[in-house]
């Protein structure tokens, strides 16, 4: 990459960064988003409990494994078992 691109391609993550005032979403044709931030955005962040990491393993796993169900369904289902 020419350094012309380079400087084009930092000017518009700056730009970006700056009216975003903050992190910002980015995307490429044809492939996933990704977010574009600084290293201060995200220092001082607490890290997750090791509870809390594995809560949400778990979580994955159940999706991943279609033990999920719809939220408006369940809803039905118990407004119908309870006469809500």
């Amino acid at each position: 990459m020419s350094p012309t691109a380079m400087r084009e391609i930092k000017e518009w993550l700056e730009a970006g960064y700056a009216e975003a005032q903050g992190p910002f979403t980015a995307e490429k044709v044809g492939a996933p988003d990704f977010v574009i931030m600084r290293i201060s955005d995200v220092e001082g962040e607490e890290l997750l409990a090791p509870e809390e990491i594995e809560s949400l393993q778990a979580g994955y796993a159940d999706i991943l494994n279609g033990k999920v169900f719809d939220f408006d369904e369940a809803m039905t289902q118990i407004a119908a078992k309870y006469g809500l």
